[in-house]
């Protein structure tokens, strides 16, 4: 069987899905070990507890919350960090099916619009008063009936290639998601992550496609909002001990009904048992999922947002006995419990940010989960 079809038929409480670009499918089934770290060091936790915990040969699949706060409600289950050393690794290739169908007929329930448009006004007003130069502002959906997890990684496997798709899962409940977005890769002693910041739609036709395009790589406020998120993991790297390259070209990353500025930030690390942990904690959360400056936009969100992100948003990934590994932000994700799912989106506001643009720009981001499940 392959790594997905392991992951559907596994019974136990844990499981985790993971398939990032080039690489081949991972499911960890079970806990052999398993940790748990919360409090404002818990990335350096979670660092010291990988370098206990993983043995020769081993990984440790890890998730963590956007905020450092104790699990409750639907994110029951998923605390501000766990890390788990799974019983059985099953690696291999995926067939990319997009023929099963992942559950019942859904409906959508949406009753954000109003108050998302008043947040980002709020949140611009925050930015105009200078309190903030960026925040990103999400809202949440639910899709109600009968969903299953597994079926939900196939189309996302299928649709999303340039992505790493994920699933973990907690019993019955699981975090499911299709990421363009890297937090932090430490191969050997080679750092790699990505700025991802900026949108626009996806054209109708060809030429309307790469119009797009073009004007999202000359906007200066998509530009602007690029920028933050470029200088801030330069910034952050460079204090976490990272020898930095030269800064990448920028481009436009085009997915399936959207387009986003990127550019590769890298440089090099002597790796060491935990390392790609102590990386994730020195870039989390980055401009791209919080704001600048990041302690006040983590506050203005955690005041305004009106709430409970759980692990959207936060870096999802596995690490290595030696410290390597890779760790994506989770985005473009749904909590899957059942009944139902919840999913998140968010978009970042700067000074001039339009409040219907920045809620269409969330719908589009929803639609990436809403399109294979609807």
């Amino acid at each position: 069987m392959t790594p997905l079809d392991e992951f559907a038929h596994w019974a136990g409480g844990d499981r985790v899905y993971w398939r990032a670009p080039g690489d081949e499918a991972m499911a960890g089934l079970g806990a052999a070990r398993a940790v748990e770290v919360d409090g404002a060091w818990r990335f350096d936790a979670a660092a010291g507890a990988a370098a206990d915990l993983l043995d020769e040969g081993e990984i440790a699949f890890a998730g963590f919350g956007f905020a450092d706060k104790p699990a409750s409600g639907a994110w029951a289950g998923f605390p501000s960090g766990r890390l788990v050393v799974p019983e059985r690794l099953v690696r291999g290739t995926e067939p990319g099916t997009d023929d099963i169908w992942p559950g019942g007929a859904l409906r959508v329930e949406d009753g954000t619009r109003p108050s998302y448009r008043d947040a980002v006004k709020q949140a611009t007003g925050a930015i105009d008063a200078g309190e903030l130069a960026k925040v990103v502002v999400a809202r949440e959906v639910e899709a109600v009936g009968s969903i299953d997890p597994a079926a939900v990684l196939a189309r996302l496997s299928s649709r999303f290639d340039s992505c790493a798709v994920f699933g973990f899962g907690r019993g019955a409940p699981c975090f499911v998601g299709a990421s363009p977005e890297v937090l932090v890769e430490l191969d050997d002693d080679v750092v790699t992550t990505f700025a991802v910041a900026g949108t626009a739609p996806r054209g109708s036709t060809p030429a309307g496609d790469d119009a797009n395009a073009q004007r999202l790589a000359s906007d200066p406020k998509e530009q602007a909002e690029h920028h933050y998120v470029v200088e801030y993991l330069r910034t952050r790297l460079a204090l976490a001990g990272v020898e930095l390259d030269p800064t990448g070209e920028t481009e436009v990353l085009t997915l399936p009904g959207i387009h986003h500025l990127s550019t590769m930030v890298s440089g090099r690390i002597a790796p060491e048992p935990g390392m790609a942990l102590r990386l994730v904690g020195a870039l989390h959360p980055s401009p791209a999922v919080g704001g600048t400056p990041s302690t006040f936009a983590q506050q203005w969100i955690a005041e305004n947002e009106g709430l409970d992100r759980g692990w959207y948003a936060g870096p999802v990934g596995w690490i290595d006995h030696r410290g390597c590994g890779s760790f994506y932000v989770a985005l473009r994700s749904a909590l899957i419990s059942p009944g139902g799912m919840r999913l998140i989106a968010g978009a970042g506001i700067v000074a001039g940010s339009d409040p219907e643009q920045e809620l269409a720009e969330t719908d589009i981001k929803l639609a990436a989960i809403l399109d294979v499940v609807t």
